[in-house]
């Protein structure tokens, strides 16, 4: 797939993020790799409007490779180095309300739903950095080792994924499993699943061919 076929990709889960809430005005940024090159939404941005013409090539040391009078998002820090670290093909970063209010107030979310194992368990915490800083940068990639979300300490939310669409499915699930454990400390403590049964989760699905997301693939 070209990089013309993945602005329109990319430009579709933009205007989704928004409408389905998870992000307002200028906040949030999505990118896909493309062979050698990263195609990244621009700096300031609005992702409800955001168009084809507008996404930003860049190589994956950041510097612009197609001519565009748009910017890189201010945090393509972020995007670079989940690329250089990871096998990963798209990037999504967003500012749900109930990812934000768990990253102010622990560390981890725990594994209170088998789907934590689609994000690979319990969801850490990036400790919080101002945004396009190394050290949000770095705090981010540890928080995803071996996984594909994070969320990230009075900001927001990022996950990964084979595409656009997946890395997009990923920040949904992980806003739904904020908002059940939000709603679940509320009334009282929550249970928690532990490493074997997210494993057998896991086994369950491959075994019975069970996906999370049916038919996003591409």
């Amino acid at each position: 797939m070209d990089i013309d076929d993945q602005r329109a990709y990319l430009c579709a889960a933009a205007h989704q993020l928004v409408s389905a809430g998870h992000t307002i005005g200028t906040g949030g940024n999505l990118s896909a790799r493309v062979g050698e090159h990263v195609l990244v939404t621009p700096s300031g941005c609005r992702l409800d409007s955001v168009s084809p013409e507008q996404l930003v090539v860049v190589d994956l040391d950041g510097t612009v490779a197609v001519p565009t009078p748009y910017r890189p998002t201010s945090e393509l820090r972020i995007h670079l180095d989940i690329y250089r670290t990871s096998s990963t093909a798209a990037v999504a970063h967003a500012h749900p309300i109930a990812s934000v209010a768990v990253g102010n107030i622990v560390d981890e979310l725990p594994a209170i739903h088998y789907t934590a194992a689609m994000l690979g368990g319990s969801v850490r915490v990036a400790p919080y950095a101002v945004f396009g800083s190394p050290e949000l940068s770095t705090g981010i990639n540890e928080a995803l080792f071996e996984r594909t979300a994070a969320l990230m300490r009075n900001h927001g939310a990022i996950a990964v994924g084979s595409n656009i669409e997946t890395a997009c499915e990923h920040i949904e699930l992980l806003e739904w499993l904020c908002e059940v454990y939000l709603r679940s400390v509320s009334a009282g403590t929550p249970a928690v699943l532990d490493e074997t049964q997210l494993i057998e989760v896991v086994a369950t699905a491959a075994r019975r061919h069970y996906t999370p997301f049916p038919g996003r693939e591409r």
